[in-house]
């Protein structure tokens, strides 16, 4: 799906939850709204739950690029957070309606694929709080870095809440100033007292997102075994099994590295190399693959 359309179709598709609720909006619903039939649907999505899934990450995804464009302007670390939280605000009041109804349709609830991704960006959210208190606060902070950012991240969901329901009322840089003077007045007020939160009581989190992260690369590489093993039963000229083994065999090796990326555009690839044989016989092994392939892609924050 070219990604213009694809924008316009999660767009669309978020304003029907929006206005219907998610629950009552029907995958019918969805591809009159899209102009398009139910075997296209079909096609780019295999259920409503993974088009949720492609909404919840679209929107983030969006909401974190001006945020780090932030850091490339040349200003104190102290400036460049305020512009990080600033940007912060007015993406999310840009994208408001999404934000609205994730709050509203109570998303985590919907699948574990979505319940895990938000895990995974809030913990993205608390470590970014926390590198740039230590980059604003250095060594004075360390101690209490992640007492301090949950603080932030209470004070900003709160500001957050009025702004989205008055706008008039509220500019994203005052609340962002306001914010980080805040932060100034705590730290300076720290003194020797001992923090409550440490690594290990956020590492939960953290564990289990690498703990999920290594279950699915292991369920990618059994069922590309699986391909293999059904390849070799098959009646296939030897030119061609030789290409697509070898194509298996590219494939795991990028999901066999502990240290880097598979990459993306080398794995899509090999999978449209593989779609293309249309071989009837690996057709279910190889959208399941897909899949799998997907999810990984999807959650990967490495």
């Amino acid at each position: 799906m070219a990604k213009k359309r694809k924008e316009t179709f999660l767009q669309t598709a978020m304003k029907l939850f929006a206005e219907k609720g998610y629950h009552t909006t029907s995958i019918q619903d969805i591809v009159e709204a899209w102009g398009i039939s139910k075997g296209a649907f079909y096609h780019h999505f295999s259920s409503k739950e993974e088009l949720m899934f492609e909404i919840v990450r679209y929107h983030f995804e969006k909401l974190m690029v001006p945020v780090m464009e932030a850091k490339q302007k040349n200003q104190s670390p102290r400036d460049t957070f305020i512009d990080e939280l600033t940007r912060k605000l007015e993406g999310i009041l840009k994208h408001k309606d999404f934000f609205q109804m994730m709050m509203v349709e109570q998303l985590p609830k919907i699948n574990t694929n979505i319940q895990h991704y938000l895990y995974a960006q809030r913990v993205r959210i608390f470590r970014w709080y926390c590198q740039r208190l230590i980059d604003i606060y250095g060594g004075k902070i360390e101690k209490h870095v992640f007492d301090v950012a949950a603080i932030v991240s209470g004070i900003f969901r709160e500001y957050l809440f009025y702004m989205m329901f008055n706008e008039e009322m509220f500019r994203a840089d005052a609340i962002a100033r306001f914010i980080v003077r805040q932060i100034d007045a705590i730290v300076e007020h720290l003194g020797e007292e001992e923090p409550l939160l440490n690594e290990a009581a956020i590492r939960c989190f953290a564990d289990m997102a690498a703990r999920e992260h290594r279950e699915r690369k292991t369920k990618i590489l059994e069922s590309i075994e699986q391909l293999k093993y059904q390849l070799s039963t098959l009646p296939i000229d030897k030119k061609t099994l030789y290409q697509l083994h070898a194509a298996l065999d590219t494939l795991e090796a990028e999901f066999s590295q502990e240290q880097t990326t598979p990459r993306e555009y080398v794995v899509k690839g090999i999978l449209l190399y593989i779609d293309s044989q249309r071989i009837p016989s690996l057709a279910d092994a190889l959208v399941s693959l897909t899949k799998l392939v997907h999810d990984y892609m999807a959650h990967d924050e490495r």
